[in-house]
């Protein structure tokens, strides 16, 4: 009995911890304002322009050091009329920012892996949301086929503590999808 009222503090303190970090999160915005694709022989070269708001407790989050990743996801589906649509490719690019605390640095991740320090955060949100460019290769004009785009919260870089509120749909974070019909191009 007694380590269970010695460890009861613990546990009303991570799940309060968790309660504060989702309701902040419920503030984030993500979108995707504006897409423009262009074929060059066998690839698709896709720009991205995303705005973004990030709240003031998100902000205070990441200064505390807990890093915030993004996930875009793009699908080529082809439609079919009489049965399931087929997945032709799909891709997911990762990026994120992180604040280093020590040495007050902030960490910049694009989605090619590319990593750019900044001293002010102002500069390094603009970075992290900045306008990007997507390659994919090996692609052949087909009938019916739509360009499937969109951005997401990635849970999975989240701190454990926070992975572990499955159950609070405020880290459900996910932007406007977009549809691109392939046949226009």
């Amino acid at each position: 009995m007694l380590f269970f009222r010695k460890n009861n503090l613990y546990f009303f303190l991570i799940f309060s911890f968790i309660a504060n970090i989702s309701i902040a999160f419920a503030k984030l915005d993500v979108s995707i304002k504006q897409i423009k694709l262009e074929k060059a022989q066998d690839k698709i070269v896709i720009n991205l322009e995303q705005s973004s708001v990030l709240s003031p407790k998100i902000i205070e989050l990441l200064e505390r050091g807990i890093p915030i990743a993004f996930n875009l996801k793009i699908k080529l589906i082809k439609e079919n009329k009489f049965w399931f649509d087929k997945v032709i490719k799909q891709d997911s690019f990762i990026y994120q920012i992180k604040y280093h605390s020590l040495i007050k640095i902030f960490e910049v991740i694009d989605i090619h892996g590319n990593k750019k320090n900044f001293e002010e955060k102002k500069e390094a949100i603009k970075f992290l949301l900045d306008n990007k460019e997507i390659t994919i290769d090996n692609y052949n004009i087909l009938k019916n086929t739509i360009l499937k785009i969109w951005v997401e919260l990635d849970k999975n870089r989240l701190p454990k503590a926070i992975q572990v509120d499955v159950f609070n749909k405020s880290w459900d974070i996910q932007s406007n999808i977009i549809f691109y019909d392939m046949s226009r191009l």
